[in-house]
């Protein structure tokens, strides 16, 4: 008989990772939740071993007509091939020379190749990676620095280097470096605009952006500016209380220079065309006066005043109000817990010149109380449909190898990695992921992905002898190892109904057949993954 609630492991596990597995379960009850959590925030460097040599066997093929040379075009070979995701490893001037050349020595199918290569990288870590504390947070911070794959070529082509080079290994560190290493990101150089911010005419886009969505939040934007309380010097700290237009207008002219190699003119003549991070003098504007009232006139030289931005966003309280709370939210759902919040911006504003400042900050929330393995009630999550996709993959013990398909399948919703096309990042709310559209796609993709040959799993084989003896056991077994407690009784009654059928799982195991059998049971579990209780976190 299973319980009728999950357990708290298995509520504190769904809310902080891709899907609570019944193994995971096991190994905080034996360890303890303390336990658990400082073994996630201590990940190695890189991937996990078995991760990582999971990745380097990975291939997709890639194939396209080849064009030969016409007048101005170089063309390119036919190409048919199992291509090892190279362009995950490539660097930022190999990705932009591969950018500049499209359709003259490079074809466009390279570009849907990176998006591919990205997408199937991640829903492998997100799959099989042992930390999934650092895989749910690295999906945190790419939607709050999000970048539209579709609005640039130069952006698109440098996400391999974003994702790998930018956001993972800053997952749990200083968000001050963070930002800066978001700032001087060619990803987000070319998003945002501001590689092409020039002293004339500094860009807006970013200092906007910068200040709405990376760091205060929209709810301290003040609106026009009133008249001056002053300009201070930057050791005075912190005094605007929120931003206005000008401060905006201040933030653009502190960071223009903050450019990439582009071939533009550089102080020594005319700069590399790499793609690569570099300040350019002639491009800074040198009129920046006072930001949120503290005075930048004083640093003229190199990339002073924009960091001088830097340290003051993200240190300001209001920063640390807007990003903890909607890392709550991520956790918790729409109405995280006050308490928390209150923790996790006591942790941030203590810690902020800790290197390891975020993960100080996870450690409050998810340590310093007990509201993370409470019952589910108004603190409850929805899976958005890419989280039930991994959730289902994980708890059938699904084997997901590269596939190009991995690049679109949750695009139609405006789900997947860099999927959303505006700065702001998909929503994070339950409302986003209760339409009609939403609920038949989360209903049809789990039968059609199993059908995949890159996506391999042995339910068969997964499920005991034990399990076999009746519908209703078979029925508790996989609902168990999916969700760790019963669904409401209408359903699991329809499940053991449909599993006793003639054209049941039971029949399968009659009839005989490996095959048979296998394909009952992906359908049973398919089922399940259809589930409300399934699509909450």
């Amino acid at each position: 008989m299973l319980q009728t609630i999950p357990s708290p492991e298995t509520l504190a596990l769904n809310r902080v990772t891709f899907g609570a597995r019944d193994t995971d379960a096991a190994v905080v009850r034996s360890i303890g939740w303390k336990a658990w959590v400082d073994d996630q925030l201590s990940p190695p460097v890189g991937d996990d071993p078995s991760l990582a040599s999971h990745l380097r066997t990975q291939t997709m093929r890639i194939a396209y007509n080849g064009q030969p040379p016409t007048k101005g075009i170089v063309g390119w070979p036919t190409i048919n091939q199992l291509r090892p995701l190279n362009y995950m490893s490539a660097d930022i001037a190999t990705m932009w020379d591969l950018a500049r050349n499209v359709e003259f020595s490079v074809a466009a199918n390279e570009l849907s190749r990176v998006q591919q290569e990205v997408s199937a990288a991640t829903w492998i870590r997100n799959t099989h990676s042992a930390f999934q504390l650092r895989e749910f947070m690295v999906d945190f911070w790419n939607n709050h620095f999000n970048i539209g794959r579709q609005a640039d070529i130069f952006a698109l082509v440098a996400l391999p280097a974003y994702d790998t080079h930018v956001i993972r290994p800053r997952a749990f560190g200083n968000f001050r470096d963070l930002l800066e290493a978001v700032a001087t990101s060619t990803a987000m150089l070319r998003y945002l605009n501001n590689a092409d911010s020039t002293a004339a005419l500094p860009n807006e886009n970013y200092a906007r952006e910068i200040l709405e969505l990376h760091t205060m939040g929209r709810g301290v934007y003040l609106g026009k500016p009133t008249a001056s309380a002053g300009i201070f010097p930057l050791q005075r700290g912190i005094l605007a209380s929120g931003f206005n237009d000008q401060d905006i207008i201040e933030a653009s002219r502190a960071f223009s220079g903050w450019t990439l190699e582009q071939g533009q003119a550089g102080p020594k003549g005319a700069m590399p065309n790499t793609g690569r991070y570099a300040y350019n003098p002639l491009q800074h504007s040198t009129q920046a006066r006072a930001f949120l009232g503290v005075d930048l006139t004083g640093l003229k030289d190199d990339m002073q005043q924009g960091r001088a931005v830097l340290d003051i966003i993200s240190n300001h309280p209001a920063t640390a109000d807007f990003v903890c709370t909607k890392i709550a939210k991520r956790v918790f759902g729409d109405t995280p817990p006050p308490a928390v919040i209150a923790r996790a911006k006591q942790a941030w504003l203590t810690n902020r010149f800790q290197p390891d400042q975020i993960k100080r900050v996870l450690a409050a929330i998810l340590q310093d109380g007990d509201e993370i393995r409470a019952p589910l009630t108004q603190n409850s999550k929805l899976r958005r449909p890419y989280e039930r996709i991994i959730a289902f993959f994980r708890t059938t013990d699904t084997i997901v190898n590269a596939f190009d398909l991995a690049s679109s399948a949750a695009t139609a919703l405006g789900d997947g990695l860099y999927v959303w096309p505006t700065p702001e990042g998909r929503p994070d709310t339950d409302a986003q992921w209760l339409s009609t559209s939403a609920n038949l796609y989360n209903w049809n993709l789990p039968l059609l992905l199993l059908a995949l040959p890159a996506l391999r799993t042995a339910l068969g084989a997964q499920t005991p002898s034990s399990a076999r003896a009746s519908p209703t056991l078979l029925v508790e077994y996989w609902v168990e190892r999916m969700l760790g407690y019963a669904l409401r009784p209408a359903a699991m009654t329809a499940l053991i109904e449909d599993a006793a059928s003639p054209t049941g799982a039971m029949a399968a195991y009659a009839s005989g057949g490996a095959l048979n059998i296998e394909n009952a049971l992906r359908r049973l579990v398919a089922l399940i993954a259809t589930s409300p209780e399934f699509g909450v976190r």
